[in-house]
């Protein structure tokens, strides 16, 4: 099955870059930072179709779709077709194309694909994460940092929106902090020991966007809770989670979260 969702992932990528080579118009959504663009809906009608070809009697979600289910028990696909779309617009390569599966809420199965980067990650549940750049493929395993003063964070690429928690983000005092857009390449790149955690700091996320590089960081042994330390609830029936999340290597975990605590005390 994951051989199909890569084929309909690259589909989605060949779409992204003829609409990127020819130019593409851009739209707001709820705010002056929140895109879309052709590449994101010509992606998602092309994703949609392809998985309905599939897996017919099958759920989708969709960010870019007002057709949200009803019932998230059943088999829901997951699906950002443009994950970073304000990098994508803004010229840059951090942004991916996310699809993910949840079965009876718990995700089993995702790719997220980076075209601009040639960077691949796939994962089943209790079948490992794994990483294709170019022709080469590795076997995912975060790294055992667990002191903040060590480690290495993931921040948001501000693209000059500002947020009420940048502040504590940045007195964070960790040995890097690096700045990538699309949340699929944020997990990934804790997967793949290129850094040990990230704080979300956007309250848009959404379903669509942790599902798919959920489970890849879950696999290579990350976890991914809430700011209190609990687990995204999938069956939930809004689709933005009503809470900022936190991934990491896992032993980093709790002290971040204590770090977040002590911050705002």
């Amino acid at each position: 099955m994951v051989e199909k969702i890569i084929n309909i992932a690259l589909g989605a990528w060949e779409i992204i870059m003829n609409v990127k080579k020819k130019g593409f118009k851009t739209k707001t959504k709820s705010n002056e930072f929140d895109f879309v663009t052709e590449a994101d809906e010509k992606a998602d009608t092309y994703i949609r179709k392809e998985l309905k070809k599939l897996f017919p009697e099958d759920l989708i979600l969709s960010e870019e779709s007002n057709n949200i289910p009803k019932n998230f028990n059943e088999n829901v696909w997951m699906v950002d077709p443009l994950d970073g779309t304000k990098n994508f617009v803004n010229g840059g390569n951090d942004f991916s194309v996310m699809i993910g599966l949840c079965k009876k809420g718990k995700p089993i199965l995702w790719v997220v694909y980076a075209p601009e980067k040639n960077l691949l990650y796939y994962a089943e549940k209790g079948k490992w994460a794994f990483t294709k750049q170019k022709e080469n493929i590795s076997c995912l395993s975060v790294n055992n940092i667990s002191q903040i003063e060590k480690s290495k964070i993931i921040i948001r690429f501000t693209h000059g929106e500002k947020r009420d928690t940048d502040a504590m983000i940045q007195d964070i005092p960790s040995l890097w902090k690096i700045p990538i857009s699309s949340i699929g390449i944020v997990l990934g790149m804790i997967a793949e020991k290129k850094a040990e955690f990230h704080i979300s700091t956007n309250k848009r996320i959404s379903k669509w966007d942790t599902c798919a590089p959920q489970i890849i960081l879950e696999e290579a042994g990350g976890i991914l809770t809430d700011w209190k330390g609990s687990k995204p609830d999938y069956t939930q029936e809004n689709s933005n989670w009503e809470k900022l999340f936190i991934a990491s290597n896992k032993v980093i975990h709790k002290k971040v979260i204590e770090y977040i605590r002590n911050y705002y005390k």
